[in-house]
Parts: structure tokens; C-alpha cells; sequence
């Protein structure tokens, strides 16, 4: 990874957790596509934000992160001139067979290409660009990620799991554009965020706007014979970044809910008042995709009372605290449930309590 000297670090430990970024920071900088990001603006994101933008693109060029802006359409002329006031920004003219060499002479020059495509829409140059230009893509908006009906922040949506309709007015289709983009490109990365949340977007697990996904196959198994033990034990000791004291708890799984490869699982046991979540665990790579989010809803689908403990550092805890109904903390366990009667819950708490822990 880079060397980050103490001025960007100070502002990196403003966007987010040190861990997260590192992690992001270092696989960034291992792909070996010719930029680490495409980014998509609208002309209302750019007449809002241009300087932001500047701002923003300048710092991940100091991080060695090249980021590529892609202007399209008949719009394409206006952006330009918007964003040619900045003078960080290097113009060219899409050509396929010349993009490589047009994105290494900016970063030469210290300076972020764009690419310009007025005779093109988006969805024709990002498919000639993608994977192998790369391998993500950031819509930038004025109006940042995609609102549910309420008016609250959509984290994600998933493009072949649900009818997603957003009740704002839309200028243009970006779910549909995402879901083609997630056909006929498999593996690309795509959000949509606003200019004054693009670094938190890029460089967090909760991220910044919204992001779209294909969405993930789920498969419930009530025996432990048809999953892959080996498979989930080191999902288990990856996800909480420590070894497992013994796997004896495996005898008492009653369900347990995988992701296909094993990006995520959540492991449940028979109780009187309910389920109790043994474990829940998210592979690093898959954090920040709304794979949590798929087991959850799968989980609760199938199961109206839930109870789990958490220890009371885990950063994983305020997303208990808005799917749970109660919580209690105890010692070093924040106890959560979901569902439970009011009677039973001074008995799981004791559970809890009396459970040994798993890992070492």
C-alpha cells in the first residue's frame, strides 16, 4: 500500500474506519485496469459540485488511484465546459483503442481524463470501456443515491430480485442501465452517489449512496450434510478475524442460510422462546454488497422470533440496533431480540449470559 503521510491520513480517518479504507485502498491499487473507477456525472452533479469534484479526484491521485470521468450524449458538450474550469482535468476523445494511452498520459501529468462520447449513450460507451478500462462504476448525481418511499437513502437495490420503482422522479433509468451493465459485464462494480459523498462512497463498507447487485442466491439448509463444512469454518474465523476454539456448536445447528460461495452465512439453533442466532458472518470481500442484508430478510422470512448476543465492540452492532426490537447489554455481550415475548426475555438474556464462547 502507499505510504500515507500524516495530512491524508487525518482526512482518510474522516471518511471512515482505518481498516476499512486500507482494505479498500489495497485493492484498488492491485487491479491492473488502466483506471480504478469510471465515474458517470450528470450535468446538475457537475454545476453543483465541479470544485468538489476537482477536490476530490486531486486527493486520489495523491493515494495513486486514477479515477476516469465518462461524458456522453448530447450533454456531453455542457459537462465539458462545466468541468473545463477546473484545471485538473484533461480532455480526449473516446477511442477505444486509444483510451489506455490517454488515461497513463493524464496520470503523467497529474491529471484526471475525461473521456468525451457526445455520439454515444452511456450504456454503449460503458460497455465498450468495461471490464478491461474498469472494473467500477460511480453514477454521480446532484441528488445522490436512489430515495425508497419514505424519502430515506435506498443502500441497495437489486436489479434481478425485485421490481424496484423509486417514487422520486428519475432523469434517467439507473437501475435499468445497472442491471444491463450487471448482465453483459459480470463482476463491475456499480453505485450511484452524490459529488459530496463520492470518497465516503468509494471508501466504506456502509458506503454512500446506492448500490446496485444483481442480488445473491440464498440456500436454506436444515442438516448440516449438504454444506461444505470446510468452506464455512473458514468463512467463520475469516469473517470474525480470529480461530475457532472448536466447532461443537455445529452440533446444535437446527438451520443455517448460505450464500452460494459462501460469502455469507447465518447459523441458527432451536430454542423454546424462539431461534438463537449462533452466528452471523459476512466474508470481507462481500462487505458492503448488501449480502447481510439478503440473509436477514431470507432469515426473517422463515423465522418470526429471533435473540443473538453481540460483543459490545463489534462495529456491527448498530445495524443490530435497527433490525432488532430490544437490546440489554450485559458485561461484554450486547444482547439483542427480535420478535420475542416480553415473559421469555429475562431467559434469553440468561442464555446468552451462560453461553461459552466459540472463539479463541
Amino acid at each position: 500500500m502507499t505510504a500515507l503521510n500524516k495530512t491524508i491520513r487525518l482526512f482518510l480517518d474522516g471518511i471512515g474506519r482505518r481498516d476499512e479504507y486500507e482494505f479498500y485502498l489495497n485493492k484498488f491499487q492491485a487491479d491492473p485496469s488502466a483506471c480504478f473507477a469510471l465515474l458517470c456525472p450528470d450535468i446538475g452533479s457537475i454545476e453543483a459540485g465541479a470544485e468538489v469534484l476537482a477536490f476530490d479526484l486531486h486527493f486520489l491521485l495523491r493515494l495513486e488511484l486514477v479515477p476516469a470521468i465518462l461524458l456522453c450524449g448530447e450533454q456531453a458538450p455542457a459537462m465539458k465546459a462545466a468541468l473545463a474550469v477546473e484545471p485538473i482535468f484533461d480532455f480526449h476523445h473516446l477511442d477505444k483503442a486509444l483510451v489506455g494511452d490517454f488515461i497513463l498520459n493524464a496520470r503523467n501529468l497529474e491529471r484526471v481524463p475525461v473521456l468525451v462520447a457526445e455520439e454515444l449513450s452511456l450504456e454503449e460507451a460503458l460497455l465498450e470501456l468495461l471490464p478491461v478500462t474498469a472494473k467500477r462504476v460511480h453514477f454521480v448525481r446532484a441528488g445522490g443515491g436512489l430515495k425508497s418511499e419514505d424519502g430515506t437513502l435506498r443502500p441497495y437495490v437489486y436489479t434481478h430480485k425485485e421490481n424496484f420503482k423509486p417514487l422520486e422522479p428519475l432523469e434517467f433509468d439507473f437501475p435499468a442501465l445497472a442491471g444491463t451493465l450487471l448482465d453483459q459485464r459480470p463482476g463491475v462494480h456499480v453505485s450511484v452517489t452524490s459529488p459530496m459523498n463520492l470518497l465516503q462512497e468509494i471508501f466504506t463498507v456502509k458506503g454512500a449512496g446506492t448500490l446496485f447487485r444483481r442480488g445473491s442466491r440464498i440456500d436454506h439448509f436444515q442438516t448440516l450434510e449438504q454444506v461444505d463444512r470446510e468452506r464455512l469454518l473458514k468463512l467463520l474465523e475469516s469473517s470474525f478475524s480470529k480461530p475457532l476454539k472448536n466447532t461443537d456448536f455445529l452440533k446444535n445447528v437446527s438451520d443455517s442460510y448460505l450464500e452460494k460461495n459462501y460469502r455469507g452465512a447465518v447459523l441458527l439453533e432451536n430454542h423454546p422462546a424462539g431461534c438463537y442466532l449462533s452466528k452471523f458472518a459476512v466474508g470481507r470481500e462481500a462487505r458492503g454488497e448488501g449480502v447481510a442484508l439478503e440473509l436477514w430478510q431470507e432469515v426473517c422470512r422463515n423465522h418470526e422470533a429471533l435473540f443473538w448476543r453481540s460483543h459490545i465492540e463489534n462495529p456491527f452492532n448498530a445495524w443490530y440496533h435497527k433490525h432488532a426490537d430490544g437490546h440489554h447489554a450485559v458485561g461484554r455481550w450486547q444482547i439483542f431480540w427480535r420478535g420475542v415475548s416480553a415473559e421469555a426475555i429475562s431467559s434469553i438474556i440468561a442464555y446468552c449470559c451462560d453461553r461459552e464462547e466459540d472463539f479463541a
